[in-house]
């Protein structure tokens, strides 16, 4: 889902850069991460932003598989993982007998853990983040669930940050929580801001 991740990177990373100057912490949670793709996408495209550098940047991935988290830890794919990445990128792997394996550096800002969604007493380990990819995972639970779930998210969040979901998934009888803001090519959700100030990015709906 290109879009989104342009969204991400265009119009909400510059944001939570000015939100976070005097802390210069990021932290971003890719729920149900599988093999770890997503999480080092993202670790790339805040690489790719240069508004970060010198910050204590954290992507962190869970997933109730340890067998996936084991392929994510590893950080090496082969070429069906690739198929919709920008050649730009490719610097940001080295060729190795196992397939394209991510660089080091990108690798330090990442961090797996297993952890089962609907086991919020653990969702400490996770800690304050700003954004939370949570892409095609919710439609595998029931709305009680989903409840849940989306509950422990929004104590996870910091106020105003992020909540990216699959094209196919919202919140609709499940939270009336979060904000739904428009993005220049996306919808996304965001915790409402402290005192109840408006979402500071796009117009909510």
């Amino acid at each position: 889902e290109e879009y989104q991740l342009r969204a991400f990177q265009r119009e909400v990373l510059p944001l939570l850069h000015r939100r976070g100057e005097k802390q210069q912490r990021l932290s971003i949670w890719s729920a149900g991460c599988s093999t770890g793709e997503e999480v080092y996408t993202v670790a790339i495209l805040v690489r790719e932003s240069r508004l970060f550098e010198g910050w204590d940047v954290r992507v962190i991935g869970n997933d109730i598989s340890r067998r996936v988290l084991t392929v994510a830890r590893r950080g090496s794919y082969g070429p069906s993982s690739f198929r919709s990445m920008p050649e730009s990128y490719r610097s940001y792997f080295a060729e190795t007998a196992e397939g394209r394996t991510v660089r080091p550096d990108i690798r330090a800002m990442c961090n797996f853990a297993h952890l089962n969604l609907l086991d919020q007493a653990r969702y400490s380990v996770i800690g304050t983040v700003d954004a939370i990819f949570c892409r095609n995972v919710l439609i595998y639970f029931d709305t009680a669930s989903r409840r849940k779930v989306i509950e422990g998210f929004y104590e996870r969040l910091s106020p105003g940050g992020f909540l990216f979901l699959g094209h196919s998934e919202s919140l609709l009888n499940v939270s009336t929580a979060f904000e739904l803001v428009h993005l220049s090519s996306d919808l996304v959700y965001q915790k409402p801001l402290l005192g109840g100030k408006a979402p500071a990015l796009g117009e909510p709906r």
